[in-house]
């Protein structure tokens, strides 16, 4: 996997991630510990969805 990113384009990937993320964790009904792991799944599937 290789990806073109700017820091400008990780800021983005980073903020859209983190409303995904608050809308995945209502629907869990608790704060998701593992939060991370979420985020960087996330925004793998954005980039490859680029490509």
């Amino acid at each position: 996997m290789c990806y073109e990113l700017t820091v400008e384009k990780l800021a983005k990937l980073l903020r859209e991630a983190e409303k995904a993320h608050a809308s995945y964790e209502k629907k869990l009904g608790h704060r998701d510990e593992d939060w991370p792991e979420w985020y960087a799944k996330y925004i793998i599937q954005m980039l490859e969805k680029e490509h």
